[in-house]
């Protein structure tokens, strides 16, 4: 719960006009397979860092 409650507190700061919020059950799938793929981070096809980057921006892990 602590990972979405965080996920809320970074989309009311640094969401878009218009972007949608995500569902506690949306960040959570979203959660695990941004773990997924960090775990495999080196041997990541290109379509994989294409989705870890898609993610990172949904999740707003590149913020501080």
């Amino acid at each position: 719960m602590k990972g979405y409650l965080e996920y809320l507190e970074l989309y009311s700061y640094f969401a878009r006009l218009g972007e949608p919020k995500l569902s506690k059950e949306d960040y959570d799938q979203a959660d695990a397979t941004w773990k997924a793929l960090t775990a495999k981070h080196p041997e990541l096809s290109d379509d994989e860092r294409a989705a870890l980057l898609g993610l990172k921006a949904l999740l707003f892990r590149d913020k501080p």
